[in-house]
C-alpha cells in the first residue's frame, strides 16, 4: 500500500512531462499566435514572434481588423525539424476584403524556432491564394521604381 501513492505520482508525473514535449509547445505557440492574430489581437500574436521579426510582422498585419478580416484559420500542417529546434507550420487562413466583402484564401508557410522554453515565429511567406492578406514591407527610400516594385512583391516560398 505504500508503494501506490508512489506509483500514482510517477504515473501523473509523466502525463504532466508529455504536455511540456516539444511537439506540444509547437503546436499550442501556432495555434494560440494564429488564433489571436484571426481576432485582431496582432499585439498579443505579437509575442509569439521573435524580436527579429515583430517589426516585419507588425508591418504585414496592420490591416488585420480594419481592412482585412479574417473569418477562418486553420492550421493544417505542422512539422518539426529532427533537431526539435526548427519548425515550419502551414496555415490557411480564409478572409474578407472590408472594401468589396469578398472572400479570399490564402496559405501561409510560417517558420518557427525554439527560443528559451518555447516557440517564436521568425518568418511568414504566402505559398498560395491572395497576397494581399500580407501586406508586403514598405521599398526602401531612395529606391528607383523597378526596385520599388521588386521589394512590394509579395514573398512567394517554394
Amino acid at each position: 500500500m505504500r508503494a501506490l501513492p508512489w506509483l500514482l505520482i510517477l504515473a501523473f508525473s509523466g502525463c504532466f512531462m508529455a504536455n511540456n514535449s516539444p511537439a506540444k509547445k509547437i503546436s499550442d505557440s501556432v495555434r494560440d499566435m494564429n488564433e489571436n492574430a484571426r481576432w485582431g489581437r496582432i499585439g498579443d500574436a505579437s509575442l509569439y514572434v521573435d524580436t527579429s521579426y515583430r517589426n516585419t510582422f507588425l508591418s504585414a498585419h496592420q490591416d488585420w481588423g480594419s481592412e482585412i478580416e479574417v473569418a477562418d484559420t486553420e492550421v493544417v500542417q505542422v512539422q518539426i525539424a529532427p533537431d526539435e529546434e526548427h519548425a515550419s507550420a502551414i496555415v490557411s487562413y480564409s478572409w474578407y476584403a472590408t472594401d468589396t466583402m469578398t472572400l479570399h484564401q490564402t496559405t501561409v508557410r510560417q517558420r518557427w524556432s525554439a527560443v528559451g522554453s518555447g516557440y517564436a515565429l521568425f518568418s511568414e511567406a504566402i505559398v498560395k491564394g491572395d497576397p494581399r492578406l500580407l501586406r508586403a514591407p514598405e521599398p526602401p527610400k531612395g529606391s528607383t521604381p523597378d526596385e520599388a516594385v521588386r521589394s512590394r512583391a509579395p514573398v512567394i516560398a517554394d
